[in-house]
């Protein structure tokens, strides 16, 4: 345990902590680590013992002292670790199979075979052909002697050095000015001491434009004096760290593409509007940070907002949205092509997730993904026809009319519902006898039906439909049914009655029209074709 000082990242029973003592506590006797761990449910006070202050730290409960038979004795260098994982050793057969290195004589004998030039060959595989390499949780405490890294293997372009035992952002520069082509650094799960002078380190990190920073206990004020040391930082990943406010990070990261903050306590989507002028930010993740609402509040209906002018994809999963105006706003943004969106409050106000994923999809016009799948031009135009069809009854009863002139829907129906206008105008206003509810008697009636999909087999599913369901609703039953996506399919209907000279084929080619629009009989025969989206 010579190595370990003040400083230093040490485990003990699979606890990380720092070292910030070494020596006697009176009146024991013999040599304590003062520690203060991670997890400051471990310790036991805050550095001070019987009067006598130790060390500090930063929870009152987050220290402890330690003997050294209780740390973990495994520690080792990333050139260590590197050699051990990858099989770079200096005896020449590095790579190479021992059972390959024989084959059996005559006499069933095992004979060994010459390998000429193995030694250089292994070494050249081994050395030249890296380009990632995971080094996670390899207990690593630093480089290593001065540029063996460099010359172990000097192409790597991505390395994870996460959950090691790295004590500081210079113990990290020692590693990475050896990898002149080093572009993705992972060190999330190390605790890293910052350096006095952060800019003095940038020549080690000049290359690198993605770095992962998860789980390091990491604040605003620290994250911004840390931006000197990433000059050519692209992508920013600082997941469940303890960062609340988000001032100034536009000015100190004024080229990134992509941030990630996922579970950082921001709860208030002022803080994510602090972002809106990163002019180059192309991807913001803000799942699980507590968000309560979302507002443009300088930009009207119809209207689209000055911020975030180049943003094309935004996470907002596992928030605490609860209104599908939240959502609406979304449609502000410029340039929003990607939204991920699941576990909101405001989803489970539809039990059906396909008819959720329409609702975003119909108020978000510029979606090209919806949780991480395309939405096709033929599922854009089924959603929106949907958005016409079920909110049509409450736009005629605000003010909403077919006649261009009688058209006044009311202010509280415009914003919420703000592309309302914008749909009507690109498919028609719906039509007053579609929208007017049908009776009791109407809605209980069914009508027995056979639906086929040749494609899938023969066989024949019998189902009771009510008249009133629409085609958009039958093509998601159908999804169910025969595993067929309803952006693939077109249905079409052919009547069930065999007496008949002529049968012609009838298309159901308006996902907004209900069953009896179709004239559809009991008996019929619904088909399934299946088409390429």
């Amino acid at each position: 345990m010579a190595d370990i000082t003040v400083g230093s990242r040490i485990i003990c029973d699979e606890n990380y902590g720092t070292v910030r003592y070494v020596g006697e506590v009176p009146p024991t006797k013999g040599l304590w680590f003062g520690v203060e761990w991670d997890d400051p449910s471990r310790g036991k006070h805050d550095g001070a013992h019987e009067g006598t202050r130790y060390f500090t730290t930063r929870h009152p409960t987050g220290g402890s002292f330690v003997r050294a038979k209780k740390v973990d004795p495994v520690r080792q260098t990333c050139y260590e670790a590197l050699t051990d994982k990858y099989g770079m050793a200096e005896d020449g057969d590095t790579g190479i199979n021992e059972e390959d290195l024989y084959v059996m004589g005559r006499s069933t004998k095992k004979i060994m075979v010459e390998m000429v030039g193995a030694e250089k060959v292994s070494k050249q595989q081994s050395h030249e052909n890296l380009r990632e390499v995971d080094l996670r949780d390899h207990k690593i405490v630093g480089a290593g002697p001065d540029g063996i890294l460099q010359k172990a293997a000097p192409h790597i372009t991505e390395l994870d050095l996460s959950k090691n035992l790295l004590p500081s952002w210079e113990e990290v520069a020692k590693i990475t000015s050896q990898f002149h082509c080093l572009e993705i650094l992972h060190v999330s799960e190390n605790l890293l001491e910052e350096p006095e002078d952060p800019a003095s380190l940038s020549p080690a990190l000049q290359t690198i434009r993605t770095i992962f920073y998860n789980r390091v206990q990491l604040q605003t004020e620290q994250l911004l004096r840390c931006s000197t040391m990433w000059p050519a930082l692209r992508e920013l990943h600082i997941c469940f760290n303890s960062i609340t406010v988000l001032d100034s990070l536009g000015t100190q990261f004024p080229a990134l593409t992509l941030l990630n903050l996922e579970g950082n306590l921001l709860q208030d989507w002022e803080e994510v509007l602090k972002l809106g002028d990163m002019k180059s930010l192309e991807t913001l993740i803000v799942n699980d940070t507590g968000l309560t609402r979302i507002a443009f509040k300088d930009t009207g209906v119809g209207e689209k907002s000055g911020l975030f002018p180049n943003l094309k994809s935004l996470s907002i999963s596992r928030n605490k949205l609860e209104n599908w105006g939240d959502i609406n706003e979304l449609d502000k943004l410029q340039n929003l092509e990607e939204l991920e969106c699941r576990s909101n409050p405001v989803l489970s106000q539809e039990t059906d997730k396909m008819a959720v994923r329409l609702l975003l999809i119909a108020r978000i016009g510029g979606l090209r993904t919806c949780n991480r799948s395309q939405v096709t031009v033929k599922e854009r135009e089924t959603a929106e026809l949907d958005y016409i069809k079920k909110y049509g009854l409450v736009w005629l009863k605000a003010g909403g009319d077919p006649e261009p002139d009688k058209n006044k829907p009311t202010l509280d129906f415009q914003q919420t519902h703000p592309r309302f206008a914008e749909l009507i105008a690109k498919y028609g206003a719906p039509n007053k006898m579609e929208l007017e509810p049908v009776t009791t008697a109407l809605k209980k009636a069914l009508i027995s039906v056979k639906i086929v999909c040749p494609s899938k087999g023969d066989k024949v599913y019998n189902k009771k439909l009510p008249g009133t369901m629409t085609v958009q609703k039958l093509k998601i039953l159908i999804q169910r049914l025969v595993k067929v996506n309803i952006t693939d399919q077109k249905l079409s209907y052919t009547s069930g009655k065999e007496d008949l000279e002529d049968n012609p084929e009838i298309e159901l080619d308006n996902d907004m029209r209900d069953l009896t629009f179709y004239s559809i009989e009991n008996g019929d025969i619904i088909s399934v074709q299946v088409e390429s989206s």
